[in-house]
């Protein structure tokens, strides 16, 4: 069967189980209790799954960004007296001169390859490449890139991105990569000299992520499976006793129309002997009215003598024996 065939299925079934003036009986809301479960699950560990991803990749990048940060600052102090220079106004710029590239290249190779940095680049404000290590792009501009002009504004933005190819500071190639592009303006007091763009390496990160996603989900749906496993166990219980109810109040339905019909029959003309008082029954025979009445009704007899027939019959008695 076709998956738009089952989910045709599906609404059409909702839409039997909740139309205005739908009988219902114990199976049918079973059922719907099953599905209605059943959906309720899904929807909470999708949620949940994404819920926990989002919010673990937030941190993961967050802390890259930090991290980032904090290289880009002492990279910056460390180095101040090669990056920037006095222009002709008497303001520090952000600039290397080509015979001090090489030597700067080699500091940044051997001291962030630790730190999980990937590839570095600096610009200037006229948004040039001035140091990158992937030199090819050393001398470009890049004066489209929205992200880097919020950095020359002083704001410090960072995302993430999935590389399907890589190199990193030893030149060595990196395939699969999930990295975290961090734009960090250089500032010399209150003024922003320059941008530091430094690609952060979060792979083993997004494999804990997943597992920290297929951890969280394996245990919810333990939890959730308990929970509505025991509210399945209470629901069955529930619903036999139930059932028995309803049974018994069948029963009792039809004993009840059992005796009202009795009950009629014995309200309408009853044709009786006005001498023997005997009673003819619908098949033409005459019974004793006390006969009749018990099989027509919940009535019993028990005999005994009126005062009136006492005195007649002990008269009659005393009258035989004289």
């Amino acid at each position: 069967m076709k998956p738009f065939q089952i989910e045709g299925r599906i609404v059409r079934y909702f839409r039997h189980i909740f139309k205005p003036g739908t009988e219902y009986n114990l199976d049918t809301m079973v059922q719907a209790i099953f599905w209605i479960a059943g959906v309720s699950i899904v929807t909470i560990l999708t949620f949940a799954t994404i819920a926990v991803h989002v919010i673990t990749t937030r941190e993961v990048k967050r802390d890259a960004m930090m991290a980032a940060v904090k290289i880009g600052h002492s990279l910056f102090e460390q180095q101040k007296k090669v990056l920037t220079s006095i222009d002709s106004s008497g303001k520090q710029i952000i600039h290397i001169d080509k015979a001090n590239i090489s030597t700067f290249d080699d500091y940044i190779r051997f001291n962030l390859y630790n730190f999980d940095i990937l590839k570095i680049k600096i610009y200037s404000l006229s948004s040039e490449i001035i140091y990158s290590s992937d030199e090819k792009i050393i001398g470009r501009t890049d004066r489209e890139n929205s992200r880097l002009k919020r950095a020359m504004a002083g704001e410090v933005d960072s995302h993430t991105e999935q590389k399907d190819r890589m190199l990193d500071l030893e030149e060595e190639a990196k395939f699969n990569v999930s990295v975290v592009e961090t734009y960090m303006p250089i500032r010399v007091g209150n003024d922003v000299i320059g941008v530091f763009e430094l690609y952060t390496d979060v792979t083993s990160y997004s494999q804990e992520i997943f597992q920290t996603v297929a951890v969280t989900v394996f245990c919810l749906t333990v939890i959730l499976l308990s929970i509505f496993a025991g509210a399945y166990l209470v629901l069955r219980k529930v619903i036999g006793l139930l059932k028995n109810s309803q049974q018994e109040l069948a029963d009792n339905v039809l004993q009840l129309r059992a005796a009202l019909t009795n009950v009629k029959q014995l309200e309408g003309i009853i044709p009786i002997c006005s001498w023997c008082k005997k009673i003819r029954d619908d098949k033409e025979s005459w019974q004793q009215m006390e006969n009749y009445i018990s099989n027509h009704s919940e009535a019993k007899f028990s005999h005994g003598v009126c005062p009136e027939c006492y005195e007649r019959e002990l008269l009659e008695i005393m009258a035989k024996a004289s």
